[in-house]
């Protein structure tokens, strides 16, 4: 389908200060076949109040007491009534006003059930803001979380033959969802050379790095091969280790300049 519709949901809980921007990001693309389906947890300033000044563009809008970012998501799933899904949460913002248009407009997009690019950092600790995102294949989850589920986009009937977003996990439903998706339905995948949008480093899995790797333990043991499990257990105190050195030196000189070295040529301006 050519110009398929675009769901654009956007999860907050008292969001006054991040929540006009997001949605504006959204209503200045280009491309217009879009709705806005705003998921609020139900805030108690003005977020609510902001949301409505997006009236025309709104598909669907409820506030109310959820179960976690993964219980919101999900309902702002089931209410999409768009063909393809993008979380645009509270505080995100697209790379530029054009790239739903790059990607959707006047392009048939067939046998293709997830779309996923690259993204720009920002707030990075070091001041050394990067781009990242590549092709990838199952193997690729073996090790890492290689993709960031702000360059995503979801065809809706994915959800007829998978499942929702696991809402016992508090940070690592995204991954665990990707992995599944990877393992399954590799081929129903697309990697776009194209920078999506601009993603905040110092998110939740950036502040709660180890809670997220207890969770990517808690179900690679059936999603994984046994020795690549085996592995990643192994690996639990090396990974505390370099969690703890990186928040230590990430201020010093010496460790910016490794990071400028690392990301060399993939550093951004922000």
């Amino acid at each position: 389908m050519k110009n398929p519709k675009i769901s654009l949901i956007t999860v907050c809980y008292n969001a006054e200060t991040l929540l006009y921007n997001t949605l504006n990001s959204a209503i200045q693309q280009t491309y217009k076949n879009i709705e806005l389906v705003i998921i609020d947890g139900g805030s108690k300033d003005k977020t609510v109040e902001i949301a409505k000044q997006f009236q025309p563009y709104i598909g669907t809008l409820i506030s109310e007491k959820d179960n976690g970012i993964y219980d919101a998501m999900n309902k702002g799933i089931k209410a999409a009534q768009g063909d393809w899904i993008y979380f645009l949460n509270a505080g995100d913002a697209f790379y530029n006003t054009t790239i739903l248009e790059e990607i959707f407009k006047n392009t048939e997009i067939t046998d293709i059930d997830f779309i996923y690019g690259k993204m720009q950092t920002v707030n990075e600790p070091t001041g050394i803001n990067y781009i990242a995102g590549k092709p990838v294949t199952f193997k690729d989850f073996y090790f890492s979380y290689p993709i960031c589920h702000q360059t995503t986009f979801t065809r809706k009937q994915v959800f007829d033959y998978m499942p929702m977003l696991d809402t016992k996990l508090k940070i690592m439903a995204d991954n665990k969802w990707q992995m599944h998706f990877f393992k399954h339905h590799e081929n129903k995948a697309l990697f776009i050379d194209k920078i999506i949008a601009f993603y905040d480093i110092q998110g939740a899995s950036y502040h709660k790095r180890m809670l997220g790797y207890r969770e990517f333990l808690s179900y690679t043991n059936k999603l994984l091969p046994l020795p690549v499990y085996l592995v990643n257990v192994l690996l639990y105190p090396i990974i505390w280790s370099k969690v703890k050195f990186i928040r230590t030196f990430q201020q010093t000189s010496w460790f910016k300049a490794y990071r400028a070295l690392k990301f060399k040529g993939k550093t951004a301006n922000v």
